[in-house]
């Protein structure tokens, strides 16, 4: 009887640190960084446009293919905001092999928003990288500490993805976010 309890003494504690490590929450299983949410993200708005344009959506295609890769880029510029004028630019590079058939890929830019859509919807051979530049926007009111860099996956949950930097400096109004690793394409940009 002794061995049965002995036994159930040196248990007990696993089983409570295997039911903490399995929620959700835990920092066990998870790292801090990263964080998912179902509510759409108070995402960092661009300038008014000062020759009264409306805001609209800004699209590129180009076909990658497997055996090459290949990239796709977007640059756009507009008057207005506090630095006069304020620009974006956005570029997906794919390695070879990194996406599973030959594809017509759309990038597409909002004005208001700064969110790249890229479609169609696709799970890749690893990543894609990811670099998205915003310059000449307000950032004032923003907590440079809060600002991070986030996608909608599959699921419809928005998520801090990885990248190798994120580059803010409020005073000139830029944001920069360099080599994100889209494991698959879908909504991108920044949050606060």
């Amino acid at each position: 009887m002794k061995k049965f309890k002995f036994s159930f003494v040196l248990i007990l504690p696993f089983l409570f640190l295997f039911s903490v490590a399995c929620q959700n929450e835990s920092s066990l299983v998870s790292p801090d960084k990263i964080s998912v949410s179902n509510e759409e993200p108070n995402w960092i708005s661009l300038p008014e446009q000062s020759n009264g344009s409306l805001m609209k959506v800004h699209k590129v295609t180009k076909k990658i293919t497997v055996k090459k890769g290949g990239k796709i880029s977007l640059m756009k510029k507009f008057n207005g905001g506090p630095h006069k004028s304020f620009e974006i630019k956005a570029e997906i590079k794919f390695r070879p092999n990194v996406v599973t058939k030959d594809t017509e890929f759309t990038m597409a830019l909002d004005d208001k928003t700064g969110m790249l859509t890229i479609s169609p919807a696709m799970t890749f051979n690893g990543f894609a990288a990811l670099s998205v530049s915003l310059k000449g926007i307000d950032l004032e009111s923003v907590d440079e500490d809060e600002i991070d860099f986030i996608y909608c996956d599959s699921n419809g949950q928005f998520i801090e993805v990885e990248y190798k930097k994120l580059f803010v400096n409020v005073e000139d109004g830029i944001l920069s976010v360099l080599k994100v690793e889209a494991p698959h394409l879908t909504r991108f940009g920044y949050s606060r």
